[in-house]
């Protein structure tokens, strides 16, 4: 290992730890000393983190308000940066305020941490051209029991037990901080980016239940029986048609697939 390697690797630990201890290489001046100059270096570090992780979680720092650049400071004094792209520094920022007092004691905050996470990810998913109700049109009638559908490889689903998606739109429109509730009942929400913009909503536990059928790769008769059991089992295909064509104008589904058939 050169010299130079070595000194800019060991200047990497002193930056990430809790208290830097002085490097003898590094010299100071009439300006400032070695130590002084080293702490300007590590309190910055610690700040971009900080102001990286604000762009990556606008409704959590909408819900937390004042305590929200304190418990960044926490999360970064306990898990500094592990990779060279600062922009995955939040992916632990969820489970973090999950176990960690004195942030578990609300788990409103943890939620709100992970629909800003799953935007986030979807936000920088690699770009996928969804299909329409047109691309489907020339599937044969009986093939359609057969007939595979595969959602957007980023779709991601999650459970919410508190209004987070409210704090979530009230930090995209600029608009009051909502007031927190908890939900009677946990809802499901889905999250994808059909193009540009990253959509997220409510689904219903019939629609859940297909999605995650459909992510499984089960035929379109497999979806009905799913929606069978649910509900009266005649009403199953209108009602998988009604999810399918919500789907398409969504741009919910990546592509579908007919199984070969062998040949005669």
């Amino acid at each position: 290992m050169s010299d130079l390697h070595a000194l800019q690797t060991e200047l990497a630990q002193a930056l990430m730890s809790v208290r830097p201890s002085t490097l003898a290489p590094l010299q100071g001046d009439a300006l400032a000393d070695a130590e002084s100059r080293l702490f300007v270096y590590h309190r910055g570090y610690r700040l971009r983190l900080r102001d990286a992780l604000a762009t990556e979680f606008p409704g959590l720092a909408l819900m937390m308000g004042r305590r929200f650049t304190s418990m960044l400071d926490d999360y970064v004094m306990v898990h500094p940066s592990s990779h060279y792209n600062i922009r995955w520094h939040g992916a632990g920022l969820a489970t973090f305020l999950e176990q960690t007092m004195p942030w578990r004691t609300q788990p409103a905050w943890a939620e709100m941490a992970k629909l800003d996470w799953a935007i986030s990810i979807a936000f920088d998913a690699a770009d996928e051209a969804g299909i329409s109700a047109a691309d489907l049109s020339g599937v044969p009638a009986e093939a359609w029991a057969e007939l595979r559908l595969h959602p957007l490889n980023h779709l991601q689903w999650l459970t919410l037990t508190c209004n987070a998606e409210a704090f979530r739109r009230a930090a995209d429109q600029g608009a009051e901080r909502p007031r927190l509730r908890r939900l009677d009942h946990p809802r499901q929400f889905v999250v994808w980016r059909p193009a540009m913009d990253v959509r997220y909503r409510r689904v219903t536990p019939d629609e859940l239940s297909a999605l995650r059928g459909m992510a499984r790769g089960e035929s379109f008769s497999q979806l009905c029986e799913r929606l069978a059991a649910q509900h009266v089992a005649a009403s199953a295909p209108q009602r998988m048609l009604g999810h399918l064509m919500r789907w398409l104008g969504e741009g919910l589904i990546g592509r579908s697939e007919l199984p070969s058939r062998p040949a005669m």
